[in-house]
């Protein structure tokens, strides 16, 4: 997975999205955590994913595209102009 790590620029100021985790419906795949190029997710004893790094979040939606059980969601931020 280095490659879409390296692919993104990690450079950004403040969180562009919050990441809203639904634990019932989560199987604990950890395909959030996998694709989140800036770190925002890890997973934590039972194998669910937790928000870590929430002010990393770009609002890239990697997590919750590639969760199959639409366990995960990223609300957009609005940027303060």
């Amino acid at each position: 997975m280095p490659a879409i790590t390296e692919a993104r620029p990690a450079a950004h100021k403040g969180p562009r999205g919050r990441v809203v985790i639904f634990g019932t419906w989560c199987k604990g795949c950890g395909l959030c955590v996998e694709f989140c190029p800036t770190g925002v997710l890890a997973l934590d004893q039972d194998s669910h994913p937790i928000v870590v790094a929430p002010e990393k979040c770009t609002a890239c939606h990697w997590c919750d595209t590639h969760c199959p059980d639409l366990a995960i969601v990223v609300q957009p931020l609005e940027v303060a102009r």
